[in-house]
């Protein structure tokens, strides 16, 4: 009898003991995939721009636009999106600095400056989608939060700007990677009017002199309409005319209209509102579209 219950005791012993290490190895096992999941970016990071898309009845109109710069709020996302996939195809990872963004290609490189307490991150990977809440510009991860110093408050007042040359640099090798490094694609990330037509060129210059002026106009100026040029509101530029079309129909209100341009041997659609002649009323119409998420909109000579 007692032979029996050592027996028995014996075996409960090896039983759990093999038991310990099966649940070890599983343990293991699924740490080394998990590490392998969100050590990096991922295995399939795409580059991507996207179609306009519509979230709680508004609509977003992705956009390459190196001139981005905007001042807004800037929220964080963690816990509960660690390790899955962002917009683009990467494995989203808390404890990186990345960011999402409403319309700005993925993956774009972004400064961000805590405008609160002066910190400042000088380069953040821009790789997914949103904010889509009231006011909020920029959601970065929990580590970015982190650095800039407001993990614990959950907003902050912030100042974006992309930085072009590590976005293009970004961008051409994805798309080099993924083999697409067709010319006309890798034009689309080229700074914007690399190689415009002669006339275009005096175009751009009072274009930057436009922009200068809203920058620097003063309270003495508010009502300064411009003599003999003419400015306007360029929301989107589009190589397909549909996403052209289905933006200027969710513009109506504001009687926008199609610029056709040929570039760099294809088509360029470019959404446009004006004629303006005064540049007090080309801010308001900017602001009203920023508020409705157009936040890539920006004033051009028309």
């Amino acid at each position: 009898m007692k032979l029996l219950n050592r027996h028995i005791l014996i075996r409960k012993i090896l039983f759990l003991f093999l038991t310990f290490i099966i649940a070890g190895c599983s343990e293991t096992t699924f740490l080394i995939n998990s590490a392998k999941r969100i050590g990096s970016w991922g295995d399939n990071p795409t580059y991507k721009v996207g179609n306009p898309y519509k979230i709680n009845g508004k609509w977003y109109y992705p956009a390459i636009n190196y001139e981005y710069d905007e001042v807004g709020y800037a929220s964080w996302y963690g816990p509960g999106f660690h390790g899955k996939k962002t917009a683009n195809g990467e494995i989203f990872n808390q404890n990186l600095i990345s960011a999402a963004h409403r319309t700005l290609p993925l993956p774009s490189i972004v400064k961000v400056t805590n405008l609160e307490n002066g910190k400042v991150l000088s380069f953040v990977r821009v790789n997914d989608r949103g904010p889509f809440a009231k006011n909020r510009i920029i959601d970065l991860s929990k580590k970015a939060a982190k650095e800039l110093g407001f993990v614990n408050r959950g907003v902050a007042k912030v100042r974006v700007e992309i930085l072009e040359d590590e976005s293009r640099k970004f961008a051409n090798e994805l798309i080099q990677s993924k083999n697409k490094a067709k010319s006309a694609k890798i034009q689309n990330i080229e700074k914007k009017n690399l190689n415009p037509p002669v006339q275009e060129t005096k175009s751009d210059d009072k274009e930057n002199k436009v922009v200068k002026v809203v920058k620097e106009k003063s309270e003495t100026d508010e009502n300064f309409v411009l003599k003999d040029n003419k400015i306007a509101i360029q929301v989107g530029a589009f190589t397909d005319h549909r996403n052209a079309k289905s933006l200027i129909e969710k513009l109506s209100e504001f009687k926008a209209y199609i610029k056709r341009e040929f570039i760099d041997d294809k088509y360029i659609y470019r959404v446009r509102i004006g004629p303006l002649s005064n540049i007090n009323l080309a801010n308001q119409l900017q602001e009203k579209l920023f508020q409705l998420g157009y936040t890539s909109s920006h004033l051009v000579m028309n």
